[in-house]
């Protein structure tokens, strides 16, 4: 019995010791002493994909900004076909795993506490909404973003993301485009419209080339790439950034 005891708070403690660790997440920083204004990649559903972080990273990197990118996937053994749990059984904690990382980026020497920033591409859109939402950063841009799940949505997750933004939300960005084959234009635009309506510190830019993904050329055999859509999406984020730097 004893033994069976000290097992028990031999595995609960290494439980907790393991989920007490944040998400895996990786930074870089420009060249200098900083600190710099940073900003959180959040990556799409197709999970945490090196290439795609270091080449948003680097649009960032060479204005100045550090970046923190962390990995909201792999800690819920979600997956790209598992996709939809992020936003229905791991919605609450990856709020909580994302938070974690802002006060983590708070607390690094190198980076401007005063100036986070976040971007969300797809699935990351949502929560770089959450992140504009709940005030947690100076300004957030969400990039062809998830905004609609269908009727099959269930009754916690309907009205999300709209539901995150407030009136005095910190300033947001969305960026969309009109002929987006997943987070379609005709089913997203309400749900936009009402999150504009909101707050004033919404901005909303739709664009009529481009679809979704518009930076990967083999995402659904490149249907939505275009290279002009993604610079200047990536221009006009980092322009919304420094309107909004303290």
């Amino acid at each position: 019995m004893f033994f069976m005891h000290k097992l028990f708070f031999l595995l609960v403690f290494i439980c907790t010791s393991v989920f007490a660790e944040p998400i895996y997440h990786e930074k870089k920083y420009p060249d200098g002493k900083g600190p710099f204004p940073t900003v959180l990649i959040l990556h799409t559903s197709g999970g945490f994909r090196v290439g795609e972080i270091k080449n948003w990273s680097s649009f960032f990197l060479k204005e100045g900004y550090a970046i923190y990118a962390p990995n909201f996937f792999e800690r819920h053994g979600i997956t790209p076909k598992k996709r939809k749990l992020t936003f229905t059984k791991f919605r609450k904690p990856i709020e909580k795993n994302l938070t974690e990382i802002v006060e983590i980026m708070k607390k690094d020497p190198k980076v401007d506490s005063k100036n986070i920033f976040a971007v969300g591409f797809s699935n990351g859109g949502f929560w770089a909404t959450f992140m504009a939402g709940t005030k947690q950063v100076s300004a957030s841009s969400s990039h062809y973003g998830v905004w609609q799940f269908g009727p099959s949505a269930t009754a916690d997750l309907r009205g999300y993301p709209v539901k995150y933004i407030k009136k005095d939300t910190n300033p947001l960005l969305i960026l969309h485009p009109k002929k987006d084959q997943v987070q379609k234009y005709k089913w997203v635009k309400s749900y936009i419209t009402k999150v504009a309506k909101k707050s004033s510190k919404v901005e909303v830019h739709y664009y009529k080339k481009g679809g979704h993904a518009w930076h990967n050329k083999k995402y659904k055999k490149g249907v939505g790439y275009n290279r002009e859509i993604y610079e200047d999406a990536m221009a006009r984020t980092i322009t919304f950034f420094n309107k909004y730097k303290k």
